[in-house]
This record gives C-alpha cells, sequence and structure tokens, in this order.
C-alpha cells in the first residue's frame, strides 16, 4: 500500500516536472528575440543611454539575438534591405534654362551605422512600410536632383554623368541621412529636352568631328602625295645623280684617252724631232768631217783619199743605224700610248656595263620573279583548292569501305556470303563482256566419243567465262562451287566431294570441258 502510494507520488512528480520544462521552453521561445542580418529589431519598453549622450526609449538589435522582458517590453521591426527606385524629371531647369527630362535608378536602404544616423530612422520611419518608405525616399531624391540640375549646364549633365551623378549623391546624402536612409547606388540612365538643345549639340559636335575627320584624311592624302613626290624626286635626282656620274666618268676617260693620245703624240713627234735634229745635227757633223776629210784627203795623197771615202761610208753607216734606232723608240712609244688608251676605255666600259647588269637584275627581279613567285603561290593554292575534293572523296570512300568491312566482320561468314553473291552479277557481267570481243575463225573439236564436244564448242565463250570467274573466287580465297551452293541452298555429294560433271549457276547447267582422250576433227 505504501509502495503504490509511494509510485504514484513519483509520477505526479514527474509529470509536474516535465511541464515546468514544456512550460519553460514556452516561455524561452516567446520571450527570445532572434534577428536575421536583414533585419534591425528594435525594442521598446525601457530607457537607455546612447553615446552622444542623452537617453533614448528603445534599444536595437541587429543581426544577433537578445532576450525581452515581458509585459514591459514589445518588439519592433525595420527592414534593412536595400529599395530600388526610379528616378524621373521632366522639365527640370538646368543652369541657363533649359529644360531637361532626367531618368535614374538609385538603390537606397536605411543605414545601419553610424548609430545617429539609425536612430533618426527608427524615429522616423518606425511603423511605415516599404511602399511608404520608397515614397518619402523618390521625393527627396527627385527634389535633390532638380536642386543639382539647376546648377549643372546641359552639356555636363549629358557629358559628364559620373560627376552629375556624385554632385547628386552629395546633395542628396544629408538629407536622406536625417531620415535615417543611405544611398548605396545611383545611376544616371537618360537625360533629355524638348527644346532640341542636346541635339543641337549633338549635331554640332558632329559636324565638327566629321570636319576634322575630313581635314584629317585631306592633310594625310597631301602628305602621301607630298611623300610619294618627295620620292620620286629623290629617286629622279639619284638617277640623274647616276647618269651624270657614269657620263662624267665616261668623259673622264675619254679625256684620259685623249690626254694619254696626245701625250703619246707629241713624246711621238718630239722623239720624231729629237731623232730629226740628232740626225742633221750627225749629218751636219759627218758633213763638216767629209769635208775635213776631203780636204786632208786632198792635201794627202790617194791613199790617204781612199781612206776617207771608207771613214764617210763608216759614217754613214752610224748615221743609218742611228735613225733606225730612233725610228723604233718612237714606234715603241706609240704603242704604249695607244696600250694605255685602250685600257682605260676598257676599264670604263666595264664599270659602265656592271651598273647595267646591276639594273637588268632590279628590273627582272620586279617583272620577272616576283610576278612568278606570285604564280607559284597562285598555283599552289588552286592545287590545293582541287586537291581537296578528291582527299575528301577518297576519305569518304575509305569511311565506306571500312564500315562494310566491319558490318561484314560483326556478320561473319553470312555477311561475307551475302556482300559476294550481291557482287556475283556484277563480276560475272565482267567476264562474259571481255569474252564477247573474241573471234574464232577456226574451231576444231576434240570429243572423247560421248558425243559433247559440240556442245562443249557451243558453249566455250561461257565456260571461258565461268573459268574467269572461278579464277576471280580463287584469288578471293573462294571456292565458287562450294559457295555457289551454300547460297542456293545445295549441299555436297554424300562422300563430302563435289559432282564432276556438271556446275549450277544461277539455275543453267555448265559442262566441263572433256578430258583429253578421243580426238574427233571438224
Amino acid at each position: 500500500m505504501f509502495e503504490s502510494i509511494l509510485s504514484q507520488v513519483g509520477v505526479v512528480a514527474g509529470l509536474v516536472v516535465l511541464a515546468l520544462i514544456v512550460l519553460a521552453i514556452l516561455t524561452v521561445s516567446r520571450l527570445i528575440v532572434i534577428v536575421p542580418p536583414n533585419m534591425a529589431a528594435i525594442i521598446t519598453g525601457r530607457k537607455r543611454e546612447v553615446e552622444e549622450g542623452g537617453t533614448v526609449g528603445y534599444r536595437t538589435v541587429m543581426g544577433g539575438r537578445t532576450m525581452r522582458v515581458p509585459i514591459i517590453e514589445r518588439v519592433h521591426w525595420l527592414q534593412l534591405s536595400t529599395i530600388p527606385l526610379e528616378l524621373s524629371v521632366e522639365d527640370a531647369y538646368s543652369k541657363g534654362n533649359i529644360p531637361l527630362g532626367v531618368k535614374a535608378v538609385a538603390n537606397v536602404k536605411i543605414a545601419s551605422a553610424p548609430e545617429i544616423v539609425f536612430n533618426n530612422a527608427v524615429e522616423r520611419l518606425l511603423g511605415k512600410n516599404i511602399a511608404q518608405i520608397e515614397g518619402l525616399a523618390r521625393e527627396t531624391l527627385t527634389g535633390n536632383l532638380r536642386g543639382v540640375l539647376a546648377k549643372l549646364t546641359p552639356e555636363e549633365v549629358n557629358e559628364d554623368r559620373l560627376n552629375f551623378a556624385k554632385h547628386l549623391s552629395e546633395e542628396a546624402d544629408h538629407d536622406l541621412k536625417k531620415l535615417g536612409l543611405q544611398l548605396d547606388v545611383l545611376k544616371i540612365q537618360h537625360v533629355t529636352d524638348r527644346v532640341g538643345y542636346l541635339v543641337a549639340i549633338g549635331e554640332k559636335r558632329t559636324a565638327e568631328a566629321l570636319r576634322d575627320a575630313e581635314i584629317a584624311k585631306a592633310a594625310a592624302i597631301a602628305e602621301t602625295r607630298q611623300k610619294q613626290a618627295e620620292s620620286k624626286m629623290l629617286a629622279e635626282v639619284a638617277q640623274a645623280e647616276n647618269e651624270a656620274e657614269t657620263k662624267r666618268r665616261q668623259a673622264s676617260a675619254r679625256q684620259l684617252a685623249e690626254i694619254a693620245e696626245a701625250e703619246s703624240e707629241a713624246a711621238v713627234k718630239q722623239q720624231q724631232a729629237n731623232a730629226r735634229k740628232l740626225a742633221e745635227v750627225a749629218s751636219a757633223q759627218a758633213d763638216a768631217e767629209i769635208k775635213q776629210q776631203q780636204a786632208t784627203a786632198r792635201k794627202l795623197a790617194d791613199v790617204a783619199g781612199a781612206q776617207a771615202d771608207v771613214t764617210i761610208a763608216e759614217a754613214r753607216n752610224a748615221l743609218r743605224v742611228r735613225q733606225a734606232d730612233l725610228g723604233r723608240e718612237a714606234e715603241t712609244a706609240e704603242r704604249v700610248a695607244k696600250v694605255t688608251a685602250l685600257k682605260a676605255e676598257t676599264e670604263a666600259r666595264t664599270e659602265l656595263e656592271a651598273r647595267r647588269v646591276d639594273m637588268e637584275k632590279t628590273r627582272l627581279q620586279a617583272d620577272v620573279i616576283q610576278p612568278a613567285e606570285a604564280r607559284r603561290i597562285a598555283a599552289e593554292a588552286e592545287a590545293k583548292a582541287l586537291a581537296s575534293p578528291i582527299f575528301e572523296q577518297g576519305k569518304a570512300q575509305a569511311e565506306v569501305l571500312r564500315m562494310l568491312y566491319a558490318e561484314i566482320q560483326r556478320a561473319g561468314d553470312t555477311g561475307l556470303q551475302v556482300f559476294l553473291a550481291e557482287k556475283l552479277p556484277a563480276l560475272l557481267g565482267i567476264t562474259v563482256e571481255a569474252m564477247k570481243d573474241v573471234q574464232i575463225q577456226r574451231l576444231t573439236v576434240v570429243d572423247s566419243g560421248g558425243g559433247k564436244g559440240v556442245a562443249n564448242a557451243a558453249t566455250q565463250r561461257v565456260n571461258a567465262s565461268i573459268q574467269a570467274l572461278e579464277q576471280v573466287a580463287g584469288a578471293m580465297g573462294l571456292d565458287l562451287d562450294r559457295f555457289v551452293r551454300r547460297v542456293t541452298g545445295a549441299h555436297a555429294d554424300a562422300d563430302g566431294t563435289d559432282s564432276p560433271k556438271a556446275r549450277v549457276l544461277d539455275g543453267a547447267p555448265v559442262v566441263q570441258p572433256p578430258p583429253a582422250g578421243s580426238k574427233q576433227n571438224r
């Protein structure tokens, strides 16, 4: 009895403890406040001091958890997510009284820092929905947009949109912070004006750009033509200088040749004059000596006269020898002068021909070699283009054969038999076509006595065709008789040998040629 009472008390105590635990869990779950990162929880009901001094009647939690005091404290929520806004302003007067239309996109959110700005959001935006906050932010940014437009010219608004957006962000930042909002992104999408001011500026800039482009083009063309003219002038000057140099060298060579020839002629004449003078002096001396000798000879005897005659003869011989030596020396000097002039002229002509060879090489390089190289490259490209279809066709045929071989290999002997059976009529047609033009002028029939010689002779072309077909089958590694019987369903004899006298091909008997036994002439 006592034990039963104790057990009942224990059960009741366990149930009470369990109920207390469940109640505690429910109480904690209702009192704990879990705040996601994109939300802010404002817990009102108790005062606290802020960093700037003073007290406020709430505390805030962003991205975390806290416990609220039941009955005393109440939880409110603020959304910290981005709020996209589309801004559109029409007929906003810019600097210079030009009405403009501006479309922009902005992203705003409730500022989570600094704390004073967030406190402004709590005081001004708590209890408002997203649509109300969005309208408030749009109106504020629209007013700021009109204020910034009034400070900028249409050109500054349209050309430097980043600077325009920067001015607008700076202008709107102060007003948005008073509301507890933060401007994340501001982009200017489109700027228009209904009076056509921007269009006129664009047309003016376009005309100026076209004008500058035409001027630059004309300047480039003029510069190109000037450079071409300068290049042509330099080429002509170089050519003229080359021609002048060639002519100068030719003239110098001719002048040197003429000088050499004149010097040689002068030397020859001088030598001839010297020779004549020497000859005259020698002749005068000889005459004087002769006269003296004659005078002496007259005084002397006839022996002296004879001796004088001998002396005269010797003097005349010496004179002739001296004249011969002088003439040979003059002729030698004249030949040397002519050889020197010819050598100078030959060297000048050789240098001129070398210049002509260089010019001819240059001309051949431009007129023959380079066009030939271009034709060779074009021919190679054309040959590659012509060979490409052949190469691709060969690849396609090889692929077809490879696929056919794969199918035959996959089907085994049956596939090969079907393939060859399909090709046998074509092979038979080719063999018969090869035998049809054979002309036999004389035929000798040899019969073994069975009377089949004439029949064999009549079917000789068919037999020849069949033998050619057998040779083709043998080259392919096939036994034509067994293959045909296997295809047509025929079987070998009971002993496993083929029929010796007849073969069947497409249902027609083919007679074997008779053995070489008896002879029958026809």
